[in-house]
């Protein structure tokens, strides 16, 4: 593998992880999906829409009342949690969810934002940004969002940024702790070693935080998934790293997820 695939290829894996656990669609093997060329080997998913859950009718566009045992909340938006000091909201109604990060983040809404000028503002050129660019179709199909540390690329011996993406799934409802349960299988399909599985509090609902690691073309990826369940959607947010140090940083984005 020459240097500028494998850069691509371990800069986007833990951005994709979430999707391939996320959205039944995102990891197939045909064209346009997520292939082994990006990850390690295709992946099923974890699929939230594919039946409908308590509470939840099976007609598009019917409304969902929520299910006595969710833990997922009411549907209704709530207000957003304050940004802390040095960080900036990213997202918003046409994402579903919102999250602040740090302020020298690079961020693209990938619902309006130019992907081909964001990726080069995120430091990827040549052949490196046109393969990440065909790789993040699939956030965008999602109206994703997507985050990078660009700086961090240059303390990491493999040129990893630390990054974020962030979207929201339709689909059925399943409690919190199903939720931990079947994110866990998944990332261990993908010979991912999970470090933690737990239930959190996020603003007022109860969502699932799971933090792994994911070894790929040599490189360990630090990765910390939340998963926020809604009435009628879950939200999930992914941050990766293949830098010590940064769960500190991750949990306290985490604490500012809100659905929108």
């Amino acid at each position: 593998m020459s240097e500028r695939h494998h850069v691509v290829t371990t800069t986007l894996v833990g951005t994709l992880v979430g999707l391939c656990l996320g959205a039944s669609t995102a990891c197939g093997g045909g064209s346009g999906t997520v292939t082994g060329a990006v990850l390690a080997a295709p992946a099923r998913g974890l699929d939230l829409a594919r039946s409908p859950g308590p509470g939840q009718s099976a007609e598009p566009g019917a409304s969902a009342t929520p299910s006595p045992g969710s833990s997922s909340g009411s549907g209704s938006p709530e207000s957003a949690a304050p940004v802390p000091e040095g960080f900036k909201r990213i997202g918003g109604p046409a994402n579903g969810v919102t999250v602040a990060i740090p302020k020298e983040w690079v961020a693209l809404d990938l619902t309006k934002d130019d992907l081909d000028k964001g990726l080069k503002n995120s430091g990827l050129t040549g052949p490196t940004l046109e393969q990440a660019k065909k790789s993040l179709q699939t956030l965008v199909d999602n109206n994703g969002i997507w985050a990078s540390d660009t700086g961090s690329a240059k303390g990491s011996r493999n040129g990893f940024p630390t990054n974020l993406n962030a979207f929201c799934q339709a689909g059925r409802q399943i409690s919190t702790e199903q939720l931990l349960r079947e994110t866990r299988s998944q990332l261990e399909q993908l010979n991912a070693k999970v470090v933690e599985t737990r239930k959190v509090r996020i603003g007022s609902r109860d969502a699932a935080r799971i933090v792994y690691s994911f070894r790929t073309n040599g490189v360990d990826v630090r990765g910390t998934q939340y998963y926020v369940p809604v009435a009628d959607r879950t939200c999930i947010v992914t941050l990766s790293t293949d830098t010590e140090g940064k769960q500190e940083l991750f949990d306290r984005i985490g604490e500012t997820i809100r659905p929108v």
